[in-house]
């Protein structure tokens, strides 16, 4: 996986992760993104296993998404994507 490839958003998004899971409104609070941008970067990010959804068992209508990745390789992963 090149993470210079992958758009800002998701980016922004990895960054955010990098604290805990969240819910993609929370993501959108963080980063300033808009929720559509930030539900298509962690699409993105869902479709190269860099993401996981987790549905909460006391409501499984909502959902959490948390990183894949190791801290080293999440920093490393921001670090690159952000030159």
């Amino acid at each position: 996986m090149e993470f210079a490839k992958l758009p800002k958003s998701a980016i922004s998004v990895l960054s955010a992760l990098s604290y805990g899971p969240m819910s993609s409104k929370e993501i959108a609070e963080v980063t300033n993104l808009s929720e559509r941008t930030v539900r298509y970067a962690l699409k993105i990010l869902k479709s190269y296993g860099i993401v996981k959804e987790i549905f909460l068992l006391k409501d499984a209508r909502k959902r959490v998404y948390a990183t894949n990745l190791r801290s080293e390789d999440l920093e490393k992963a921001i670090e690159i994507s952000s030159f």
